[in-house]
Formats: structure tokens, C-alpha cells, sequence
């Protein structure tokens, strides 16, 4: 059973690299609803869930949810992206409240999975997402 969850972390830190390119070029479009669009649709291909439905959790209880270090790192990558979103289109205020929720995220995730295995979590991500993050 760890192989299996293993093989779907990779799969999902391989999806987020995919998305990459699909971030930049969503903020560089006008829309926000665009952008916040493909912020969607990266986590229901990364991690198979509701990115909204995520978000109404505290991180603690998000975190809990994952089997997988690299599970925490993509959530918190992409509250990072929207938090950028909502900057680049004048709304400081929700991009300061989801990068201080996507740090909870990443501090919960070494609480629960300890710091070696999330630190490999960290560089794999930073290796398959293609640019380095603050946050990774």
C-alpha cells in the first residue's frame, strides 16, 4: 500500500508541473476568473478534489486528509498561485490572507509528517513544478 500512495504523489507533483505553464499564462491574462479557473482544475487533476471545498478547512484538518507530504506541498503551491492572483488584480488583502494560509499548510505538513520526509516532499516538487516558490 505505501508504493500506492507513493506512485499517486508522484503522479500528482507531475500533474502541478504540467499546470505550471497553464498559472503563468492565466495571470497574464486579464481574467481573474480565468486564472482562479485553472487553480481549479490543477487540483482536481493533482489531488482530486474540490480546490474550494479545501479551502474552507482549517490547514490542521486539510493536512490530515493527506497520505503523502507532497499532497500538502501542492495545496499550499496552489493557495501560493491564487494568492498571487488576487495581488495582481488589486486584491491584497485575500492574496496577505492566502499566503498566510498556505504557511499554515506547510507548517502543519512538517508537524505531521516530520521534517525529513517533508523536506524531500519539498525538493521534488521544486524539481517537477519547474520554478522555485518562496514556499517550497
Amino acid at each position: 500500500m505505501p508504493h500506492l500512495r507513493h506512485a499517486f504523489a508522484l503522479y500528482a507533483v507531475r500533474e502541478l508541473g504540467r499546470f505550471t505553464s497553464a498559472f503563468s499564462r492565466a495571470r497574464e491574462s486579464a481574467s481573474l476568473e480565468v486564472g482562479l479557473q485553472s487553480i481549479r482544475e490543477a487540483c482536481v487533476a493533482t489531488l482530486g478534489m474540490e480546490f474550494d471545498t479545501l479551502t474552507r478547512f482549517d490547514a490542521k484538518s486539510v493536512v490530515g486528509l493527506f497520505a503523502a507530504p507532497e499532497q500538502a506541498r501542492i495545496l499550499a503551491h496552489l493557495v501560493d498561485e491564487r494568492a498571487s492572483l488576487w495581488v495582481l488584480h488589486g486584491r491584497s488583502a485575500a492574496g496577505l490572507a492566502d499566503c498566510f494560509y498556505a504557511g499554515q499548510i506547510l507548517a502543519c505538513s512538517r508537524q505531521r509528517f516530520g521534517v525529513p520526509r517533508d523536506t524531500r516532499a519539498a525538493a521534488l516538487l521544486q524539481h517537477q513544478a519547474g520554478k522555485p516558490s518562496a514556499l517550497l
